[in-house]
């Protein structure tokens, strides 16, 4: 099956009026001198990864009709090409050291998880089933990779593949679908997204005893797409706690949290990636047909 953005992202429209249930104020964190990086008006630029320099992203565009892997230089707008194929590449996660892209593609008949050069050179096939494996994502200390695959029950479980040994380790094994996981800066823990018919909420596991704790336990509403800051302290998520999907972040325990953007009507802001040094946030931003990109510092 090949992989469509809009299927993901499960709009549901929700009362302006719902309260939120555990809030407490983040008064320290906040978005600045925001700029949009893509303008697509007809097509999707979708999750955004920052280069360690910052002054590079990599994103994935439907621009040619099928999903691409392209590099912009953000100072010139430049874009590159580097899957520059007719398959649909998706996806994308940069390695800590810049140098690889893991992704999802197409190429072989179903979503399988590769790996690849920047450069879009040196393409490597990781899982070879007939199920779903989708949203990799590489591990602080670029060894492994998180990844989400249909092949066990049929729902989305976690998945940590050792890219030097080749080998695959199952980390969830239950009815619902646990997908976008994702290391901690330390790697003690992963947080990932947890659907069924009752909640789709941000969860968070230790790595060792398995434990598993509802970081933001909003039955009644959308989350999606969680990510640790660089250092560990805060995560940062789509909810559609308060109407439209828009960015929030949450400490550990589940308290401190804040809207950091406020998306009206049919908008939805999501993916949010992180800089290496903390200081820029980017994201996607839905208006209309068209699938952006922003740019904040981030402050506090």
């Amino acid at each position: 099956m090949i992989f469509k953005l809009s299927d993901s992202l499960r709009h549901r429209m929700l009362p302006a009026f719902l309260v939120c249930i555990g809030w407490s104020a983040d008064a320290g964190a906040q978005l600045s001198n925001c700029s949009m990086l893509t303008d697509p008006v007809t097509y999707e630029t979708a999750f955004p990864r920052l280069f360690a320099d910052n002054r590079k992203v990599l994103y994935q565009s439907n621009e040619s009709g099928h999903w691409q892997l392209v590099v912009m230089d953000i100072a010139s707008k430049k874009q590159v090409n580097i899957s520059n194929d007719g398959f649909n590449n998706n996806f994308p996660d940069l390695s800590p050291d810049n140098k690889y892209i893991a992704f999802v593609s197409d190429r072989d008949g179903n979503e399988e998880i590769y790996l690849m050069a920047v450069s879009g050179d040196s393409i490597r096939r990781l899982t070879r089933n007939a199920a779903r494996d989708i949203h990799p994502y590489f591990s602080p200390d670029g060894k492994l990779l998180l990844y989400n695959s249909t092949a066990g029950n049929g729902s989305l479980d976690i998945y940590q593949y050792d890219i030097a040994a080749g080998t695959t380790t199952r980390l969830t094994d239950t009815p619902d679908n646990e997908t976008c996981a994702r290391y901690a800066p330390d790697m003690k823990q992963i947080v990932y997204l947890r659907n069924n018919d009752a909640e789709d909420d941000v969860y968070v596991m230790d790595v060792n005893t398995r434990t598993i704790k509802n970081l933001t336990n909003t039955p009644f509403a959308l989350d999606g797409w969680p990510v640790y800051d660089r250092n560990g302290k805060w995560i940062y998520f789509s909810s559609m706690e308060a109407g439209p999907h828009s960015i929030y972040r949450i400490d550990l325990s589940g308290l401190n949290k804040k809207r950091l953007t406020t998306a009206i009507g049919l908008e939805e802001d999501a993916r949010v990636y992180i800089s290496n040094d903390n200081h820029y946030l980017v994201y996607n931003k839905r208006i209309g047909r068209a699938i952006r990109i922003y740019m904040c510092e981030l402050m506090g």
